[in-house]
């Protein structure tokens, strides 16, 4: 069950890890305090998945963003969302896929104190995000496609970045694929365990948009032989244009 819950950056084989480290982390980018990320979207406010609130609440835990401690004051759930059963997910995989389609991994996190000192990122608000070039960060385990994600390394929280398109729109979510040989972007890479909740943007007219939330990988199988982050593995992301009246609405009336 465990492992298909979103991630951490793995990259191709072929490219040094270097060319995946951000030259500057962009502040729109918020480690969240036990794993995964956070997009601040607002000088009040982070969009992140759901699940990676891992305890009963995390209001008034402190949060650093960027080298400044913050509180967090609120953390609002959409109402689609679900917590894993206790009882874990086993043998094929289609159960676990129906869990995770069917619930809006999304969670607003407002803090006290509003952020100056970073920007926060603009949201997507269009519907053609179908073969867009994405860059997507994140701060989990690291791997490359042929030997997947090595789990071992998330503790380490170091934060890459990597290429992507979008290969498939739904109503609420969007997909990405490892892909490989000439159809692999120059940075290619797919989210890992640890990634959970980071940002994923857009380029378009030289402004930066978030365009989806990192949720979780879609797998087919038993669920015993799921490896993370080989090639042509599939990773799904929260799609934030279909959210953006939920997240107005919030956030104007808290």
């Amino acid at each position: 069950m465990s492992a298909t819950t979103v991630q951490a950056v793995v990259i191709r084989h072929d490219v040094a890890l270097e060319e995946y480290q951000p030259k500057s982390v962009p502040g729109y980018f918020i480690n969240m305090p036990h794993e995964g990320s956070a997009a601040l979207i607002d000088k009040h406010w982070l969009l992140t998945a759901g699940h990676v609130i891992y305890y009963e609440s995390y209001v008034g835990k402190t949060i650093n963003v960027h080298g400044v401690d913050n509180v967090i004051e609120k953390v609002i759930f959409h109402s689609d969302f679900k917590r894993m059963p206790k009882q874990p997910f086993e043998g094929d995989a289609k159960p676990l896929m129906d869990f995770l389609y069917g619930r809006t991994d999304l969670v607003l996190v407002k803090l006290a104190k509003p952020v100056t000192h970073v920007n926060s990122v603009s949201r997507y608000y269009g519907s053609d995000e179908l073969f867009k070039k994405t860059i997507s960060y994140g701060s989990g385990a690291l791997g490359n496609g042929l030997t997947g994600e090595q789990l071992n390394t998330k503790e380490r929280r170091s934060i890459l970045f990597f290429e992507n398109r979008i290969e498939s729109v739904y109503e609420n979510f969007l997909t990405m694929r490892f892909d490989t040989s000439s159809r692999a972007l120059a940075l290619e890479g797919i989210h890992g365990s640890g990634d959970s909740g980071g940002p994923t943007v857009v380029s378009e007219d030289g402004e930066v948009l978030l365009i989806g939330i990192q949720s979780f990988r879609d797998y087919q199988g038993q669920l015993s032989r799921f490896q993370g982050g080989i090639y042509d593995s599939v990773s799904v992301l929260v799609r934030v244009s279909a959210f953006n009246h939920w997240i107005d609405q919030v956030m104007s009336n808290n």
